[in-house]
């Protein structure tokens, strides 16, 4: 009888070992496991937010530079004439830089004229003086050279009031917002000479009599619509 109670008391010791065991092992076992897969879900998720942060970043640098260079296109183009649009069937004429300067170091620029899109002659001019080509060209007084841009040419000549702005003086009008006034084409009557005159104060001055005498011929049979400068 008391074999029996003894291997009995035995019997439900082991069980509860079985038990405790296997209600222990699993924990034990999986617990490595999950905490593996956490941590390489959270190394996975912190290189998805490290190559989003990359590639975000890259796209606004790539944004602001194309903002950029637009803004560089944009005030490119308005210093800058784009031309006339009537260009190929047009009357108008064209103020252009040369290479060359005259004998007291004054650029020379080349006025163009067209009639019905074709070249039909060329002179050569001045504007400004020598000492003044890189004053401001939009603000008055400076005696720069005229303003880049495109100029409403009149159809009548006036008088000069000033000697050196010649007997015939042709006005030419701004298309655009600048602070020069009083432009026009006219003869240089000192150009070359050493007197502290040679040039204009921003208005085309061109190199003789005879020359202003073509342009004023071509301004009464074309009526040019337009002058674009581009100095």
């Amino acid at each position: 009888m008391v074999f029996r109670l003894l291997m009995t008391s035995l019997s439900c010791i082991a069980l509860t070992s079985c038990i405790a065991i296997a209600v222990r092992v699993p924990q034990s076992s999986s617990n490595p496991e999950s905490a593996s897969k956490i941590q390489l879900s959270a190394e996975n998720t912190s290189k998805t937010n490290v190559t989003s942060a990359a590639i975000d970043s890259s796209k606004r640098v790539s944004s602001d530079t194309s903002n950029e260079k637009s803004n560089k296109g944009n005030n490119k183009s308005q210093k800058i004439s784009t031309g006339p649009a009537f260009a190929a069937n047009g009357n108008y004429m064209t103020l252009t830089r040369t290479e060359a300067t005259n004998n007291l170091g004054n650029p020379i620029y080349t006025l163009t004229l067209y009639a019905n899109g074709q070249q039909v002659d060329v002179f050569k001019t001045v504007s400004g003086r020598a000492h003044t080509q890189n004053k401001d060209r939009n603000r008055s007084g400076t005696e720069a050279p005229l303003p880049n841009g495109e100029y409403r040419v009149a159809t009548s000549t006036k008088r000069g009031t000033i000697a050196e702005a010649g007997k015939l003086f042709l006005p030419i009008y701004p298309n655009f917002r600048t602070g020069r006034t009083a432009l026009g084409i006219h003869v240089d009557p000192s150009f070359e000479q050493n007197n502290g005159e040679d040039g204009t104060s921003g208005c085309i001055g061109l190199t003789s009599q005879e020359d202003l005498s073509k342009v004023l011929e071509y301004v009464r049979t074309y009526r040019p619509k337009l002058l674009e400068v581009n100095i």
